[in-house]
């Protein structure tokens, strides 16, 4: 059995094919967990810390992602001293704030999202997101309560409708983001998409930026079935998620193939005989009865090759996918800068900064006694995700800027919106280093453009059609990522997580095995409002709009 791809979806897909008694290789071009693991800031251990831990970009788990966290719970996590922590799920701890961080003088707002459901009060969830609102002074209520229609349209639409309609329609148009409010457009139009995926409103579709929405409403509002709204890990992702996982696959036989690039496959009496693959510049072959690949959708076709995609059309369709970027950078820091219990969104950031201050949750890790030189104590990590937008400073989108300038620019836009009672909340002196992504290649010359080795898929309208189904027309291949056609089409863990267990499933009957299937855990819209989806068939079929759907206040006609 051969795993291409060591990302989320290849180490799932080995775990459940080793834990089913299958023997399992995961070749992997770059490092294990791909772009979700930690990355060792190189030379900055001394006295036998370990290096600083960069990464790709801030982890965070909300509540409805269900398939990636029950994996997690069957990972060991190893004792240390005299906590027996179960497994590495019961690594993840919640955060309790959102800051809504703004500039131009103005105090950011902090909304509580304390609690999981079952101990939440939807009024005092109400109450808060109010106080967001009434402090939103350009955000007019008709505006919002706009907004909230538009979730319930999208919460209370049929299947045909979303196949149909909104599968079709741009979050942006959903919304109706032309004509509206720069509050408006920032606060629910925008953040929704640059905040949580690197998607710019106009080109994502509505089916997944509508379903985060729904889902982590549903969670905030109390909701059953869904865990606390947001969650991080209390350690760097390697050493509270990565590491176990690796050691883990090991004790099951996973055998691990790392830095071997595989440039295609070989094809035989319609079925796939080996993987090409190229270990220090020599040229190999690994030959399999079965295949998973488990490649990022920018590298799915090249990995596949022609002999495949003449087997199966369909899958020559994923180079139409759209990716963007969404990456990070990390500023490690001498003092402990707590800026809010959780995440926080810069409205107000040209490039759509989002930041948590993380050593706060890392109650396992003490970072200046295991990291680095001993001298930092917090890391303020930051996802950019408006690259092609100038900047105050420079002038320039970040694609433009060389790393120096980088930096500059992402320091300036957080100060510019850290503040509280006129004052700042950061200070340049407590930073000791900073860490950019390594799949960043930054210009060296005026007039360049940076280049990103590992973009994020965005879900552009129309493009289900371009997704490869866990199981195709080569009966011994089966596809896994965040870019397979699965019930959360978004580039997160959790649709790695799901399609992983989707493409087992698929070759555990192809085998014919008795195996207990993996649990794949979909979205359940809620059932109270499913004589409403029925109502809005009926309704799609005879061509009128669904029942709560109103023209937005400052255009004329539907918002569609």
């Amino acid at each position: 059995m051969l795993v291409i791809g060591g990302g989320p979806a290849g180490l799932t897909a080995a775990m459940e094919l080793a834990e089913r008694g299958f023997a399992v290789t995961v070749v992997e071009a770059r490092a294990l967990e791909g772009k979700a693991r930690s990355i060792p800031v190189l030379g900055t251990g001394q006295d036998g810390r370990s290096d600083l831990p960069g990464e790709h970009g801030f982890r965070f788990f909300p509540g409805f992602y269900r398939n990636v966290t029950e994996t997690m719970a069957r990972i060991p996590a190893p004792a240390r001293g005299a906590c027996r922590t179960g497994s590495v799920a019961d690594r993840l701890v919640a955060t309790t704030e959102v800051l809504f961080a703004r500039d131009q003088g103005r105090d950011g707002v902090v909304v509580d999202i304390a609690g999981g459901p079952a101990h939440r009060d939807p009024e005092a969830a109400l109450r808060a997101v109010g106080g967001l609102l009434a402090r939103t002074p350009g955000l007019s209520a008709a505006e919002s309560v706009y907004f909230a229609g538009r979730l319930l349209v999208f919460a209370t639409s049929g299947r045909a409708r979303h196949d149909g309609e909104w599968e079709n329609t741009s979050w942006w148009d959903f919304t109706a983001g032309a004509g509206a409010s720069e509050e408006y457009r920032r606060m629910c139009v925008i953040g929704p998409t640059r905040t949580l995926v690197a998607a710019k409103a106009e080109r994502a579709g509505v089916p997944s930026i509508g379903r985060t929405q729904v889902e982590f409403w549903s969670g905030l509002l109390g909701a059953s079935g869904y865990a606390e709204a947001d969650r991080v890990l209390d350690a760097p992702t390697t050493e509270a998620w990565i590491g176990p996982w690796a050691s883990h696959l090991v004790r099951l036989g996973v055998r691990f193939l790392i830095g071997h690039l595989v440039i295609r496959l070989r094809t035989a009496g319609g079925r796939v005989r080996a993987a090409v693959r190229l270990p220090s510049g020599a040229v190999h072959e690994i030959e399999s009865d079965w295949f998973v690949c488990a490649v990022p959708a920018e590298a799915a076709v090249r990995t596949l090759g022609p002999e495949v995609c003449d087997l199966d059309e369909s899958l020559t369709d994923i180079d139409r996918l759209e990716t963007d970027w969404m990456t990070g950078i990390q500023f490690f820091l001498r003092e402990p800068t707590p800026l809010a219990h959780g995440h926080v969104v810069h409205v107000d950031s040209p490039w759509a900064l989002t930041s948590i201050a993380q050593a706060q949750f890392w109650s396992r890790t003490d970072l200046p006694r295991r990291y680095g030189d001993g001298t930092v104590r917090d890391c303020l990590s930051v996802d950019v995700s408006a690259w092609d937008v100038p900047g105050p400073l420079t002038g320039r989108p970040a694609r433009a800027c060389t790393r120096a300038e980088f930096i500059e620019e992402v320091w300036h836009q957080l100060d510019s919106s850290l503040r509280r009672g006129g004052h700042r909340l950061l200070s340049r002196d407590l930073v000791h280093s900073c860490y950019t992504d390594p799949a960043i290649r930054w210009p060296t010359e005026p007039g360049g453009l940076a280049h990103n080795r590992e973009p994020l898929l965005i879900s552009t309208p129309g493009s289900r059609q371009w997704r490869p189904r866990p199981a195709g027309q080569v009966p011994n291949l089966f596809q896994a990522g965040d870019h397979v056609d699965v019930d959360l089409n978004l580039a997160t863990m959790e649709a790695a997580d799901q399609s992983a267990k989707a493409a087992v499933n698929a070759l555990l009957e192809a085998t014919g095995s008795r195996a207990g299937r993996c649990l794949v855990r979909g979205w359940a819209p809620a059932s109270e409002l499913d004589r409403l989806r029925v109502l809005d068939d009926e309704l799609y079929a005879a061509g009128l709009p669904n029942v709560f759907d109103r023209p937005a206040p400052w255009i004329s006609g539907p918002a569609r």
